[in-house]
């Protein structure tokens, strides 16, 4: 699941990348002028001295970096794609987001690790996990007691609060208007779903329609089934809905307040113990620095955790 290497190996394969490249920019400049002899003579007598001190230099840098940091592991990370602004890729096809951010500050953290990203979609994160080929996935994903089974959690990198998508003029504000009235369908393991049934265990007098997808689908089709007509609100984030509104014209429809909250972990190898605790130690680490809070402020508008605080979500 994980490569072994030497931050030694990494520093004698630069040096020899450099000499490669110097190589190189040499070759370019012999074939448009000879060199003067004189030159060329003073050159190839500096040349020893000059490359034993390269070397001596390289192999006292290399030495000191193994001795301070030893073996690092790569460890494979899945992205969930399409969900911005949590996890998606940009424009040039590279990592992007809130959580991409995030995990780029745990890797600071952790100098016995190297994080090494690959974006793809929802289903195939979770069986990659699960077989051993990612460490862990990144997608705001919610604690559940399924994935507890499943997979090793860490502790919350940020807090993901719902809220409704509906028509201007539907007078739905909360999900206590939607009795009677229907959500638009979730896949079952989307922890959306399994939120929202727990809303509605908790509230029994509250009659809303609202059946499980057997295959994830697109968020973009929640908020056009309101759209058409064919749902009365969809259940996701007010940065989730915006993303969407910011590529199509959905001038009729609204995002309401929220409405619930969850708190969002990295799925973490059943087998990778180690790796638990050290993502948890970082996290703690970047929460009580205040950290994570500034980030989500930057992101969101406000600090996240604080308004779970509030909302009494934060453990």
């Amino acid at each position: 699941m994980f490569i072994m290497k030497k931050k030694i190996l990494s520093l004698i394969l630069g040096v020899s990348l450099v000499g490669t490249l110097l190589t190189g920019c040499g070759s370019a400049a012999s074939a448009s002028a000879a060199p003067a002899p004189a030159a060329e003579e003073a050159k190839e007598e500096a040349a020893p001295a000059a490359e034993a001190k390269a070397d001596d230099a390289a192999e006292a840098g290399a030495e000191d970096e193994a001795d301070q940091a030893g073996d690092v592991t790569v460890l494979e990370v899945a992205l969930e794609a399409n969900n911005a602004p949590y996890t998606y890729e940009d424009e040039d096809g590279n990592p992007a987001g809130y959580e991409y951010e995030v995990l780029k500050l745990i890797d600071e953290k952790l100098p016995q690790y190297e994080f090494n990203y690959t974006v793809i979609d929802y289903e195939t994160a979770a069986a990659g996990v699960n077989t051993g080929k990612y460490a862990f996935e990144s997608g705001c994903k919610f604690r559940t007691p399924a994935r507890e089974e499943a997979f090793l959690v860490s502790e919350p990198y940020n807090y993901f609060f719902m809220n409704l998508v509906v028509k201007d003029d539907s007078g739905i504000e909360g999900l206590e208007d939607l009795s009677g009235k229907s959500i638009a369908s979730i896949v079952g393991t989307d922890g959306r779903a399994v939120a929202l049934n727990d809303w509605l265990k908790a509230h029994p007098d509250v009659d809303i329609q609202f059946e499980e997808l057997a295959a994830a689908g697109a968020m973009a089709d929640e908020i056009q089934g309101v759209e058409d007509g064919v749902f009365d609100a969809a259940y996701l984030s007010a940065e989730q809905a915006q993303a969407i509104f910011d590529e199509s014209d959905y001038s009729d429809l609204k995002i309401t307040d929220r409405v619930d909250g969850r708190d969002t972990v990295f799925l973490i190898n059943k087998d990778s113990k180690d790796v638990q605790e050290a993502l948890n130690s970082a996290l703690k680490t970047l929460t009580d620095e205040g950290t994570l809070g500034s980030l989500t402020k930057e992101f969101f508008g406000e600090d996240n955790f604080e308004v779970a605080e509030k909302l009494g979500l934060k453990k």
